[in-house]
Parts: structure tokens; sequence; C-alpha cells
């Protein structure tokens, strides 16, 4: 019975970091530095150009609103991660201070309440694959410098 019950411990702790460790391992480090740095993807010329807008916003509960707009793009939340491009669908990618926070498969996200500070927001819009759209060598992408005093 104690072989039966010490198994049963191990194999539950191990699963359990499993699964903590493969939800957190990809582009959640950012002490890997360029591991997980996703290559670009140019719309060339004759193709719609998607575009991003946003605003961020102190919403009654306290806490801070995302909210993106884009054209000529839809996301795509389904086909995340597949090789294939189409330029006008996707997901976005949410970095704050320079580090990936999140992606996005939609127009809103709560950034919760954020400590006085000052805060970059970027978010680029991505090919299925994760790649970052450009534009002459330019990310497509939504930026906001925010201060919270």
């Amino acid at each position: 019975m104690y072989r039966f019950v010490s198994f049963t411990v191990i194999f539950s702790f191990v699963s359990v970091m499993l699964y903590f460790h493969n939800q957190n391992g990809h582009d959640q480090a950012s002490n890997h530095g360029e591991a997980h740095k996703h290559e670009e993807v140019s719309i060339p010329s004759g193709e719609q150009i998607p575009s991003i807008e946003g605003s961020v916003k102190k919403d009654h509960s306290g806490s801070w609103l995302l909210h993106i707009m884009t054209d000529n793009f839809k996301f795509t939340p389904e086909k995340a991660g597949l090789n294939e491009v189409n330029y006008s669908e996707g997901h976005a990618h949410l970095y704050v201070n320079g580090e990936k926070l999140n992606r996005l498969y939609g127009n809103y996200y709560n950034l919760g309440e954020l400590e006085p500070g000052t805060y970059h927001i970027k978010v680029t819009l991505n090919a299925n694959n994760h790649g970052i759209f450009t534009v002459d060598g330019q990310e497509i992408a939504y930026h906001k410098k925010l201060k919270i005093k």
C-alpha cells in the first residue's frame, strides 16, 4: 500500500509540474532573449495592408482596459500556430515594457490594476505562424506610453 501511495503522490507532483511548465514555456520567459523571437512577415505590394489603432483607459472597477481596433484584419484564434499565412488574418501579441505579456484574439484586454509608473504598451499584428506583419520593414503595431500617477 505504501508503494502505491508514494507512486500516486510522485506521479501527481510530476504531472502538475509538467503542466505548469508547458503552460508557461512558449514566449513567457524573458530571460531567453532572442530564443522565441518571431520572424517578420512582409506584406507584399498589391495586398491590402492591415492597420491597428487603440486606446487604454481606466474602467469603473479601477483596472485598465486596452481596446484595439483593426482594419483589413480578422482575428482567427482557431488558426494560431499554423504555417499558412493570410495577410488579413491572425492574432496580436501584447507587450508591456518590452516583455511579451500575452496573445490577443480579440479587441479587448484587461491589463488589471497598474501601479504608479510609466508603461510602454505595444500590440503587434501577427500572422497565424506568429510572424510579425511588416510593411517596408516596419512592424504593424499600436504603441502607447501610459503614465500613471
